[in-house]
Order: C-alpha cells, then sequence, then structure tokens
C-alpha cells in the first residue's frame, strides 16, 4: 500500500470513529443516514459506501445494535426503570416494537434478559 492509500484509510476510519461518536451522544434521538452523513460533510450515497466498507455491519444496523446494547445496560443496572420507559429513552414509540427488535438482536426478550441478568448477578454475589 502507498502513502496516500494508507492516509486515507486512517482517514475513513477516522470519520467511522467520529460518526460512533455521533451516534452515542444522540442514542436517544432519531439517527438518520441523512444525520449521519451531514455531520461528516458527505452525500448519504458516499457515506454509506465508505461506512459500509470500514464496518462489518450497515449504518441501520449499526445504530440499532448501538441503541439496544445501551438499553441493555440500562435493563440491568436498575431494575425499576420499566421496560417501556428504556424503549422510550432508545427512540422507540412503544415497549412491543422494542422487544421484538431486543429479542431478534440478543434472544430473549427483555424481561427475560433482566431476570437473567438478576439472577446470574445473585450467583456472583453467592459465590464471593
Amino acid at each position: 500500500m502507498n502513502k496516500e492509500t494508507i492516509a486515507c484509510k486512517q482517514a475513513y476510519i477516522r470519520l467511522i470513529n467520529k460518526t460512533e461518536d455521533y451516534i452515542e451522544n444522540n442514542l436517544k434521538e432519531a439517527i438518520s443516514l441523512n444525520d449521519l452523513a451531514r455531520n461528516a460533510h458527505l452525500s448519504e450515497f458516499h457515506f454509506h459506501r465508505i461506512f459500509k466498507k470500514y464496518s462489518s455491519e450497515t449504518v441501520n444496523e449499526f445504530v440499532t445494535r448501538f441503541k439496544l446494547e445501551r438499553a441493555a445496560i440500562f435493563l440491568c443496572v436498575d431494575p425499576k426503570i420499566s421496560i417501556t420507559t428504556i424503549a422510550m429513552e432508545y427512540g422507540y414509540n412503544d415497549s412491543s416494537s422494542f422487544s421484538r427488535t431486543f429479542k431478534a438482536h440478543f434472544g430473549l426478550s427483555p424481561l427475560n434478559y433482566r431476570k437473567q441478568q438478576e439472577l446470574s448477578s445473585n450467583r456472583d454475589w453467592l459465590m464471593k
């Protein structure tokens, strides 16, 4: 690889990292391809092509996964927070669409995920 190719690849990786930061800072908002492309100062087509090349996921898959993983943390951290509240916090219109997407990603409903994490945490505590 020549220096130009390496510099270009590094610039695109920085762009992906900047995009990840943007997503993380706006998780509670609806994030569109247009928003991300505008943030990167690129056309939607060019941004999506670069993201797909340097990431193993599409932009939508990445945003969805990031939101679900953050929501999963909140399911475990505070069992008093309702699943509906968490769903709304991460841009879902209702708990049923959140639950379907969550189950497709984690293989468990949010409620069962929460219960499993509580059991695991209790077992860890008992083992100490």
